[in-house]
């Protein structure tokens, strides 16, 4: 067979091919209109538009993408053969870029790799609430870096990094005030107090169950030294005055105690991972179902009015 007539057969099988594919293409339309028309809504004007495709939809677009490919390999052999032909090039290219369409339709958009805007983000919360404001902003600020490389909206890590300034801000001075105190007066518990009071505030929840288990235990010591005290005078000058000490002390132990499990409640629902998609069995245990990280829940929701 003479390369002119292999050239003719090739660019003929190519066009039969590409017009088994338009038919293909027509079924998969008429599917798409259908659903539509079902669903109540506008049936997608182009398979891009249509999103996530039915079972049915995607198996015949699996089918008009084979009749493609084997239309692209019959315009190749003819390109082979008549490098310079144009309308053999123009339908090569043409061929091309309908495989690609299609392909893109069936697969669906390409999953972005964001691991490290999880870690930034995760690390950024994880600092904040251990009370280190500074490396908190600096991870939320990385979180937020990463998401404008991959041209996606900053949504709650942007809430964050607003959230973190702004509170910082606002409690800064009254957290050097207590801290201060606390220097001058370590077992001060009315400045312990107020210093986890503060933290809780701020919703650094680790950073407040630290304190305010520091402020028990300071509270214990003092209980306890009183105590002993009244041992060895066993006639207290002030008898009402001890027993209103003794009273305080103890109250405030129960509110600390009080607080302490509140605090723990929180970081169950605040400081563990989204629960979504996870087996039924390892809900709310804090463990992961498999090496992919999960997302901490957003600021926002400490601070909401809600919580």
């Amino acid at each position: 067979m003479s390369t002119l007539a292999l050239f003719e057969r090739h660019r003929k099988l190519g066009q039969e091919h590409e017009e088994r594919a338009h038919m293909w293409l027509e079924d998969a339309r008429a599917g798409l209109q259908k659903e539509g028309a079902l669903a109540g809504g506008m049936a997608a004007a182009t398979f891009e538009e249509a999103g996530e495709l039915s079972r049915s939809v995607a198996k015949i677009m699996r089918l008009a993408m084979a009749q493609q490919r084997l239309a692209l390999h019959e315009y190749k052999e003819a390109r082979r053969l008549r490098p310079r032909d144009v309308d053999t090039k123009q339908r090569l290219s043409q061929c091309l870029a309908v495989l690609k369409r299609l392909h893109g339709a069936v697969t669906g958009p390409r999953a972005r790799p964001l691991r490290r805007f999880v870690a930034h983000y995760n690390l950024s919360i994880r600092y904040w609430d251990l009370g280190k404001a500074k490396e908190a902003l600096e991870e939320a600020e990385k979180a937020c870096t990463e998401l404008r490389k991959a041209n996606l909206p900053c949504g709650c890590a942007e809430h964050n990094l607003v959230l973190m300034a702004q509170v910082q801000a606002e409690h800064a001075a009254e957290q050097r005030r207590l801290q201060e105190a606390i220097a001058r007066s370590p077992e001060s518990l009315g400045a312990n107090y107020d210093l986890g009071v503060l933290f809780f505030d701020k919703r650094m929840l680790l950073r407040a169950e630290a304190q305010l288990k520091w402020t028990q235990e300071c509270a214990k010591a003092i209980s306890a030294r009183h105590l002993v005290e009244q041992s060895y005078d066993r006639r207290p000058a002030d008898p009402e005055l001890a027993i209103k000490r003794a009273t305080r002390m103890a109250n405030m132990l129960g509110e600390l105690g009080d607080d302490l499990e509140f605090i723990g409640g929180l970081r169950e629902l605040w400081c563990v991972e989204e629960e979504a998609g996870k087996a039924d069995e390892l809900q709310a245990t804090g463990i992961r179902d498999g090496a992919r990280p999960r997302l901490l829940p957003c600021l926002r929701r400490r601070f909401s009015a809600e919580s």
